[in-house]
């Protein structure tokens, strides 16, 4: 008799993360409105939209959790500053939390791209809390949440180490 774990796989999508410093934080110290309940607030700023992309693929994992990794092009111990927002359907944005990521010397595509390493939460407001794992020692660093209720996700990086991290990517996985 074969015993196989019965698992779908899921692949990671990308989560938009505007340009450090193009956007303001959104609900602490916000300079521009923003329009509770639309899932674009400031311009390229596009949430991902969760139920889409489960119904759009059928092989994709629904689940109630995402983990997080994060890229960009830097050097080591740059950092990024971001925060984390769901908006459930019809709902206000919601802050999830506040992170600080540093990139390590694990390279995603090129000397100059590389894995966030150190993930550092500096406000937990998520309802449920969330968890960072190996964070540190050059590997790549993960945050994880639970995503119930949640319809949309997406991430503001207000702030970078001086002329560092630039084109700041944030993957996410559901599982």
């Amino acid at each position: 008799m074969n015993n196989v774990l019965a698992t779908k796989v899921a692949k990671y999508e990308t989560l938009v993360v505007s340009a450090a410093g193009a956007e303001t934080r959104l609900l602490t110290g916000a300079t521009t409105a923003y329009n509770p309940g639309i899932p674009a607030p400031g311009g390229n700023l596009n949430p991902v939209d969760i139920q889409a992309l489960w119904s759009a693929d059928p092989s994709s994992t629904q689940a109630n959790n995402v983990e997080l990794i994060c890229y960009a092009t830097g050097t080591a111990d740059n950092t990024v500053e971001m925060e984390i927002y769901g908006i459930v359907e019809n709902g206000a944005p919601e802050r999830i939390c506040d992170l600080v990521w540093i990139l390590g010397t694990a390279r995603h595509t090129s000397t100059t791209v590389l894995w966030a390493d150190t993930c550092t939460e500096t406000a937990d407001t998520h309802t449920t809390g969330i968890t960072t794992t190996d964070s540190g020692n050059n590997i790549i660093a993960k945050l994880t949440f639970e995503t119930t209720g949640y319809r949309y996700l997406y991430a503001i990086a207000y702030s970078t180490t001086t002329g560092a991290a630039t084109n700041i990517t944030v993957l996410m996985r559901p599982y």
